[in-house]
């Protein structure tokens, strides 16, 4: 990642692969992943890696040992990838569908807001042997969605994939506000075994195919593509972009080689598509820039060849402009938009060196999508003038309200700034309780479920976690708390936190403390605090009377 002024930009590296229910055995990574094979030989690694894989092995002996140990393809890439400092932010399963996301450690206090869903669409959506299974985080306030999907398979069920695709659309919801569905984020990548076939089912074979692969006529090809045609009539993926390929067919292979299995048409069924919301914000620049495209050949333990794909994505500060053109001059009415959210102030960096690389606050505003008569109309009564007063707004009238909404839209702050900071642990005690101490900053505001967990340092999961203690949370019991009390919590405050005598930790480790804000089982979770590496040490044990001469 660099930055500089405002501005930054993020490089993420997407991997697709039908693994054909194949285990990760005598195999290198790091071709796949664009890597050398020393870290000190690898040069521009991206920011985040992204695995999408498909027929994982799902046996249901498989399925118990995931339930206590990452997947076997999980380990294999986390073995790579841990020696180049990248940590397993989230994983999410369904069956033979597998979606990792890898980050740089540097990046592990700007993701925020990370949820998962899936949808099953196999049998009519009762089974997971096919779907999609997604991720959606913040990276420095901007939302991504990863989607990871296996579609119906076969030349003849073109119907059936757009089925798939418009049900994984409608199904997928998540719990963050303005970013429920997969479309409403910022970028939005798609990709895995989407199952699209070649036109001319009776007219070109799997000889005829092959024969113009040979002969390198890939854009004669590519124009039968399934996928290419539905996009073009919007029948689905619409909204999504995609480089055409300039890579052979990736399906269908026999096993251990690279000559096509001629009991299929070959087809591009593996493919990784994009998109971006350009105009979200009305001072920001969103864009995206693909960098590589391409499959792996070499890799042919599966019937399909991994498909990689480079995105750069770029956030620009702008000075805001009118629909003219023109530049905003900063004026009475123009400062007025900071003061729509109660603006909450900037804590401390938690540690410098590791905020070295992180982009500036980044406040910008969100493009309103009413004109003001139809924001008056239709919200009127549920936008009052009771909301500037609360927010301490020097808005004179509801119109007023309306028009600095609608002209100059609304705040969006970048919370990744916002941050908890643990007090040094000078002492751990295995077997006695041990006490912490930690700082909430002014605003932070508590999920249901915020935890606390205790992990090694220099960990490669963020699930790696050896012991957790919950946090004291005042959601529940706001209404029991008087006006004072509420205003308390608003505050810059310190918190204690006991853990039990039974949280054991070998001695033979250094540990850190990591702090999750979270809204439960299977909800919105972000880690918001890391503290210092801490040693533990056992008390000896005073001598009995027996034991003194």
């Amino acid at each position: 990642m660099s930055h500089c002024d405002n501005n930054w930009n993020v490089k993420i590296y997407i991997v697709t692969w039908n693994v054909s229910t194949k285990f990760p055995e005598n195999i290198s990574l790091n071709k796949l992943l664009g890597l050398e094979n020393r870290p000190d030989q690898d040069t521009a690694l991206p920011d985040f890696f992204v695995i999408g894989l498909q027929e994982v092995n799902a046996q249901p002996q498989n399925t118990l040992y995931n339930l206590f140990k990452d997947d076997l393809w999980t380990q294999k890439f986390k073995e790579v990838l841990k020696e180049r400092d990248f940590v397993v932010i989230k994983t999410e399963q369904m069956q033979g569908l597998l979606l990792s996301v890898f980050a740089r450690r540097k990046h592990l206090l700007h993701l925020r807001q990370v949820e998962t869903e899936y949808t099953r669409t196999g049998l009519g959506g009762i089974w997971g042997n096919k779907g999609a299974v997604s991720i959606r985080l913040n990276v420095y306030g901007s939302s991504i969605c990863l989607v990871n999907a296996h579609l119906a398979a076969h030349d003849h069920m073109l119907e059936e994939r757009i089925n798939d695709y418009e049900r994984i659309v409608q199904e997928q919801k998540f719990h963050v506000k303005a970013k429920e569905t997969i479309f409403d984020h910022d970028y939005v990548f798609w990709f895995g075994d989407l199952n699209f076939r070649l036109t001319g089912e009776a007219t070109t074979s799997a000889d005829e195919i092959r024969a113009m692969v040979a002969r390198d006529e890939l854009k004669q090809l590519i124009e039968k593509d399934q996928l290419l045609l539905v996009r073009r009539e919007g029948r689905a993926f619409s909204q999504l972009q995609e480089r055409l390929p300039q890579f052979p067919p990736t399906f269908k292979f026999e096993h251990g080689s690279n000559d096509y299995d001629m009991k299929r048409r070959p087809a591009w069924t593996d493919r990784i598509l994009y998109a971006v919301n350009e105009n979200n914000y009305r001072n920001v620049r969103l864009t995206v820039e693909q960098t590589s495209y391409k499959s792996h050949p070499s890799y042919s333990i599966s019937d399909h060849k991994p498909v990689t794909s480079e995105f750069t994505l770029k956030c620009t500060l702008e000075a805001s402009r009118d629909e003219n053109g023109n530049l905003y001059a900063t004026t009475t009415a123009s400062r007025k938009l900071k003061t729509i959210r109660r603006k909450k102030r900037r804590p401390a960096a938690l540690h410098s060196t590791k905020q070295a690389d992180a982009p500036r606050e980044a406040r910008v505003n969100r493009k309103s999508q009413y004109n003001v008569e139809h924001f008056r109309n239709q919200h009127n009564n549920r936008l009052s003038y009771k909301l500037a007063m609360r927010n301490n707004t020097d808005v004179h009238s509801f119109d007023d309200l309306v028009t600095d909404l609608i002209d100059y839209g609304q705040v969006y702050e970048d919370t990744t700034e916002r941050t908890i900071t643990f007090k040094p642990i000078e002492l751990w005690l295995v077997g006695e309780p041990n006490t912490i101490e930690y700082v909430i900053p002014n605003g932070f505001e508590e999920g249901n479920a915020d935890w606390i967990g205790i992990y090694r340092e220099n960990f490669t999961s963020l699930s790696e976690y050896l012991a957790y203690e919950y946090t004291e949370t005042y959601k529940d019991k706001q209404h029991q708390l008087n006006e004072q009390q509420l205003q308390h919590l608003q505050n810059t405050r310190t918190v204690q936190l006991t853990f039990s005598e039974n949280v054991s930790l070998p001695l033979d480790s250094r540990y850190q403390l990591l702090y999750f804000q979270s809204t439960g089982t299977r909800g919105v979770t972000g880690l918001v605090g890391i503290s210092d590496s801490f040693a533990v040490e056992k008390r000896c044990p005073s001598p009995s009377f027996d034991e003194i001469d």
